[in-house]
C-alpha cells in the first residue's frame, strides 16, 4: 500500500513540461517476411562472364519465365514521420480554434499543479479498476487527459461496506474489486495530492477521494457555514445502481435512494434499467441528523420530493372512493395482491379473497380496481379487482 502512494522521485514541480526524445531518425529499415534462399552455381568461363550485362539480363528473364516459384514479397517500414512544430501554418482563419495536444496537456498539469497548491477539489470519471499483485485495488479515474490514481481503502473509506474493517486482506480485496466494478464511468471527487511520470514520461496524479470528501462535509455539514438542511436541493452523481436502488455522491457522501425516492409519478420496477451510473439526479435532503461531536451524518435523499413539489400529483384521497382504474400487478404476497394504478404513483392492495377470477394473477397482469378503502398516509388505495 505504501508503495500505491508513494510519489515517484520524478515528480515534476513548476512548469510541468513533457519531455519528449527528438532525435531525428536517421534511416528507415526494411524487412522481407520470409528468408530468400539464394542457389549455388557452376564456375562459368571468363569469356561467358564477360558478355553484355545485356544478355545477361535476358537470360534471367528467360529463367524466371519458366520458373513455377511464387515471388517473394517484402515488406517496408513505413518512416516515422518528425513533426515540425517550430513552424506551425496558419491560412488566416480566424474562426476557428485547435490547440496541439501537448500543449493541451501542459494546460492541464498546471491546472492540477494550482488545484494542489490550493487544495481544491476537483471531480473526474473512473474508467479502470487495476489490480496490484492480486493484493491490492486501485481505482483509475480520469480527468481531461490525466490519470489519477486512488487506492481503493481511501477510495471507499466514507462507503457503506458491511464490517469491512473485519474481513481479511483477501476478503477486502474482493469486496473492493468487486464494488469498483459497479462504479465504472461514475463522476467522484477527488483531492489532488501530487504529480507523477511513469517510465514512458506519461503523467499521472495521486488522489484521495476521502480527503475530497472530509472537505465537502467540513464545508456543507460541520463547519461554521455549513447550509445544508431539510428541504436543501443539491445535484448528486448516480455512482452505482441496482434493482430497488441507486447510490450517489453529493456533497461529500454516499447515499442509497430507493425506487420509491426515485419517482413520484411511475412504478420502478428495476431502477438499474432506469437510471445509468455517470448521469447526474437532482435531489431534496428529506431527512437530516448532523452529529458535530462524532462527526456523522444521517441523511436521506430523494428526487419524488422534488417532483412532487415541483409538478403536482395526484395522491390517495376520498375522490377515489367506489371509483375504477386500470392498475398493474406488480407482486403477489400470501394474501393480498399489490398493484399499482396507472397514471398515478398510488399503490393498490388487493386481499386474494376480493379478486374476481378463475386464474391466479400474475406479476404484469393489467386489472381493473375498484376502489373501497384509503389510506392516506401509505398513499395506497385498497379494494377489489377483475383481470381487464
Amino acid at each position: 500500500m505504501e508503495e500505491m502512494n508513494r510519489i515517484p522521485e520524478e515528480v515534476v514541480a513548476g512548469n510541468g513540461a513533457i519531455t519528449a526524445n527528438e532525435e531525428p531518425i536517421e534511416a528507415v529499415a526494411q524487412e522481407t517476411d520470409v528468408a530468400v534462399e539464394v542457389p549455388e552455381v557452376e564456375p562459368v568461363a571468363a569469356e561467358q562472364a564477360e558478355e553484355p550485362a545485356e544478355e545477361a539480363v535476358g537470360d534471367a528473364d528467360g529463367a524466371e519465365g519458366k520458373s513455377t516459384q511464387t515471388p517473394q514479397r517484402t515488406r517496408t517500414v513505413p518512416p516515422q514521420i518528425r513533426l515540425d512544430r517550430r513552424h506551425i501554418l496558419d491560412d488566416g482563419n480566424d474562426l476557428v480554434m485547435a490547440n496541439m495536444p501537448v500543449d493541451t496537456q501542459r494546460r492541464e498539469i498546471r491546472q492540477m499543479e494550482m488545484a494542489i497548491a490550493a487544495g481544491t477539489v476537483c471531480y473526474g470519471r473512473i474508467i479502470a479498476v487495476e489490480e496490484v499483485d492480486h493484493k491490492y485495488v486501485r481505482i483509475i479515474v480520469k480527468r481531461d487527459t490525466l490519470r489519477i490514481v486512488i487506492p481503493a481503502e481511501d477510495f471507499f473509506y466514507h462507503s457503506d461496506m458491511k464490517d469491512i474493517e473485519k474481513a481479511t486482506d483477501d476478503e477486502r480485496f474482493i469486496r473492493y474489486r468487486r464494488k469498483a466494478s459497479h462504479m465504472l464511468e461514475a463522476a467522484v471527487s477527488f483531492l489532488p495530492k501530487g504529480i507523477g511520470y511513469d517510465e514512458d514520461g506519461i503523467p499521472f496524479v495521486i488522489a484521495s477521494r476521502k480527503q475530497a470528501m472530509d472537505k465537502l462535509q467540513e464545508l456543507h455539514f460541520f463547519g461554521p457555514r455549513a447550509d445544508v438542511h431539510v428541504g436543501s436541493v443539491a445535484k448528486a452523481s448516480i455512482v452505482s445502481t441496482g434493482p430497488r436502488y441507486v447510490t450517489v455522491e453529493c456533497l461529500g457522501i454516499e447515499s442509497v435512494i430507493g425506487t420509491g425516492g426515485l419517482s413520484a409519478f411511475a412504478y420502478i420496477e428495476d431502477a438499474s434499467q432506469e437510471f445509468r451510473v455517470g448521469e447526474g439526479l437532482m435531489v431534496a435532503v428529506e431527512k437530516l441528523d448532523v452529529d458535530k461531536e462524532n462527526r456523522t451524518i444521517d441523511i436521506s435523499l430523494s428526487h419524488a420530493l422534488i417532483e412532487r413539489s415541483e409538478a403536482k400529483v395526484e395522491m390517495a384521497n376520498e375522490k377515489m372512493m367506489n371509483g375504477r382504474y386500470i392498475a398493474s400487478v406488480v407482486a403477489v404476497l400470501p394474501k393480498y395482491y399489490v398493484v399499482i394504478i396507472k397514471g398515478l404513483k398510488v399503490r393498490g392492495l388487493i386481499p386474494l379473497e376480493n379478486y374476481n377470477g378463475v386464474d391466479p394473477l400474475l406479476v404484469g397482469d393489467d386489472v381493473v380496481m375498484l376502489v373501497t378503502g384509503i389510506n392516506k398516509e401509505r398513499n395506497m388505495a385498497i379494494g377489489r379487482c377483475i383481470k381487464a
